[in-house]
């Protein structure tokens, strides 16, 4: 059967046209500048003399971060709130996923994160976007993945507007994780857990070549996963290649390639008793719902980029970048959601269990529903002076399309029109699934964005400066229906600001005020609405900051007091998905991080937050802080390298919640928690090879809590956290 293929062009619109000239100005400048570098080659130079001191590595700090749209990369002294989580942090936590790293992290807490299943987090009270909340290597990175660790240098925690840095992003922040580049090292990792699991990991790297000109770092890991969760074992299959060509003094190319495959069953959330109550007594290892017939979720990821960087004199320097996110997830699940059954006893409130704990188990399957985001980017940075004023200046163009396919997905009752119940104190009995078919496979979303960055840090003198700039979007997207049609034509043109203007009274001290506005992807209705699967147009967004930020030798401490509103989006009373009001958080974020004492590192959040529905129409909705944003939540982790015994470092941590709402309307509430952890780390030798060893113990005093009470798709679910779980690994360098 031949496939009739049609290309639909559009005219250029205004903007673009402006996007392009200024691409090409950009160009020749880029142009001149490299003749004018080439010129000043030819002169000679006096030899360059290189001192080198040999510092000891922090634990817990790391002060440059990778993300781009600042003049500085010092943590201190760019005006924005950043936490940094080191390679060396990670490893001592035996973090698998993305949730095990945030929970350093007081801004930052579970969004839907159910085990087998791609995770969500809220920052500042605002949920994560998927499509654009996410970064490789400054790279727009798919969300509905659960990115593999083992080949991270370290993850970059920016909070609140970053329109700069991602384009289309929610005002919560996004999330870069910084890849390991080439370096000599052989490692071998084996690890296992106190539920069964199991990993081991490789670490491989080196430099060859004439000139050592050519780099090369090798990651792979296999994992046998094991949750405390029963019939939810699963396994991840990891694999990663970075790859770095020192061209010149001047020019170096980065090739960075990873591949993940993971395949296990997903656990449903537990939901309120007849929409009032919170379950108790339930098990922390049954999983609801379960069916033998039931088949794992498959998560299969690709991330790949290509950066070509070229350093034109000491004060410009030009970059070029392609990247690629893919992701296919295969969900065949049963799920348990609802109580529509005969013997279920509710008031009528629908979308949650009866009283009694029963629900409905629903036959789930979406296969094949894939992810891609494709990203090209050009940037040119550079110092100049204008008479006493110094500029930093970032000039970045950049073009992102984004899809989304999927098939008419089948979410029906195991036995439509009969009893296909279960209940959270007893294990399910097996029932046959539905005979139905999926529906038409479809485009439900294609988007294209066109984006120019400009931003100029400007330093009047020694304690004065400003950042001026921001973002020039063209947004092009359609949304479609399972049968084709065009719902959604969204051609807009945005500018969205940022500006900052920063103080330094003092040489280590420096405090901000900023501004900036933002656009995030719409959210796609959920299938129980009347506009089912539609996705909204994007949401607006904006913020008002004031910093401060105190470095003591090696130790950072950073406060910010922040206002974020964005456009609200839920289901409304007629049961339709619509953009109504705004969201509208207030929140003070304090952090220490760095070496506190000799011997001691420590990283510390604290976050407060006040969240509001503002101006919807439906009143139980206002008035009261929003479902799953604790208003006050604290983490803080230690190590102490004993002096009395050389190579071993202590650990510990401990997180904190308040309480938090589990519904929309406020009425029902999660208790708050505290959970401890407790570890080591030895470091020794052996047989002429480095030994480490790590020991770890999450949830010290087996606290049984509520860690996330959130909503997907429109519904309201929550989660237990992990009970006591104690890891072990054993890295040898070779």
């Amino acid at each position: 059967m031949g496939l009739a293929t049609t290309v639909k062009t559009y005219p250029f619109s205004r903007l673009q046209k402006a996007l392009l000239a200024v691409g090409s100005f950009s160009c020749l400048g880029l142009n001149s500048v490299w003749v004018h570098a080439a010129e000043e080659s030819d002169v000679e130079q006096l030899a360059t003399i290189t001192t080198t001191a040999q510092t000891e590595q922090l634990a817990y700090y790391q002060p440059k971060v990778n993300l781009s749209g600042f003049g500085q990369q010092n943590l201190a002294a760019i005006p924005a709130s950043i936490h940094t989580v080191t390679a060396e942090l990670i490893a001592d936590q035996h973090a698998k996923t993305l949730g095990d790293v945030v929970k350093n992290d007081a801004s930052v807490g579970d969004g839907y994160a159910p085990i087998g299943y791609y995770a969500n987090f809220v920052m500042r009270g605002f949920s994560l976007n998927a499509g654009s909340s996410y970064l490789l290597n400054g790279n727009l990175l798919r969300g509905e993945q659960n990115v593999a660790l083992e080949n991270k240098e370290q993850v970059e925690i920016l909070k609140g507007m970053s329109a700069i840095q991602s384009g289309m992003s929610t005002p919560g922040g996004v999330v870069n994780y910084v890849s390991k580049r080439p370096k000599d090292v052989q490692s071998l990792t084996l690890e296992a857990d106190s539920h069964g699991g199991s990993l081991v990991a490789t670490d491989l790297g080196g430099w060859f070549g004439d000139n050592q000109q050519f780099g090369y770092r090798v990651n792979a890991a296999y994992e046998d996963i094991h949750p405390y969760v029963e019939h939810a074992d699963g396994k991840r299959l990891f694999g990663s290649l970075a790859l770095d060509w020192k061209i010149s003094d001047r020019s170096k190319l980065e090739f960075d390639l990873e591949s993940q495959r993971q395949k296990q069953r997903s656990v449903p959330g537990y939901q309120l008793l007849d929409g009032k109550t919170v379950p108790t007594g339930v098990k922390w290892d049954r999983l609801l719902g379960y069916q033998s017939w039931s088949k794992p979720v498959t998560n299969e990821s690709l991330n790949t980029s290509l950066k070509y960087s070229y350093q034109i004199n000491d004060n410009w320097s030009g970059n070029l970048s392609a990247s690629q996110s893919r992701v296919v997830v295969d969900d065949y699940s049963a799920f348990a959601w609802g109580c529509y059954s005969s013997v279920c006893q509710t008031s009528g409130l629908g979308n949650s269990f009866d009283q009694n704990g029963n629900y409905d188990i629903y036959d789930f399957r979406s296969p094949d529903d894939s992810y891609l985001t494709h990203q090209f980017k050009t940037g040119l940075n550079g110092k100049f002076n204008t008479g006493a004023w110094q500029h930093n200046l970032s000039l970045e163009l950049s073009h992102a399309y984004k899809r989304h396919t999927q098939y008419d997905a089948i979410y029906l009752p195991v036995v439509e029109g009969s009893e296909s119940t279960g209940n959270i104190y007893n294990d399910p009995i097996t029932y046959t699934p539905t005979d139905k078919v999926l529906g038409n496979h479809y485009k439900s979303l294609d988007s294209q964005q066109t984006a120019l960055n400009l931003l100029d840090q400007i330093e009047f003198n020694d304690a004065w400066s400003v950042l001026l700039g921001g973002k020039l979007l063209h947004l092009n997207e359609s949304a479609y229906a399972a049968d084709g049609n065009s719902i959604r034509d969204t051609d807009v043109n945005r500018f969205l600001p940022q500006l900052a203007l920063m103080y330094q009274p003092w040489q280590n001290t420096h405090l901000y005020a900023s501004y900036a506005k933002g656009i995030s992807d719409g959210s796609q209705a959920p299938a129980y609405t009347d506009n089912a699967y539609v996705t909204l147009a994007p949401r607006r967004s904006t913020q008002y900051e004031l910093g401060l930020k105190q470095q003591w030798q090696e130790l950072l401490f950073t406060g910010a007091l922040f206002d974020l509103t964005q456009d609200h989006q839920y289901t409304n009373l007629d049961n339709y998905y619509v953009t109504d009001g705004e969201q509208h958080n207030l929140g003070l974020e304090l952090g220490l991080q760095g070496r506190v004492a000799e011997n001691l590192d420590m990283t510390s959040t604290l976050a407060l937050t006040r969240s509001r529905l503002e101006d919807i129409q439906v009143d139980a909705y206002k008035g009261h802080q929003t479902q799953n944003v604790p208003t006050v939540r604290f983490a803080s982790h230690v190590s102490y390298q004993m002096p009395q015994v050389e190579g071993l470092r202590l650990l510990a941590g401990m997180q904190y919640s308040s309480s938090k709402y589990a519904n929309k309307t406020g009425t029902v509430k999660v208790s708050g928690y505290t959970v401890f952890d407790a570890g080591a780390a030895y470091n020794f030798r052996a047989y002429g090879y480095d030994n480490m060893l790590r020991l770890n113990v999450d949830n010290l005093f087996n606290k049984k809590y509520w860690r996330d009470a959130g909503s997907f798709f429109g519904d309201d679910y929550l989660f237990l956290g992990t009970p006591r779980t104690a890891q072990f690994s054993w890295t040898v360098n070779f």
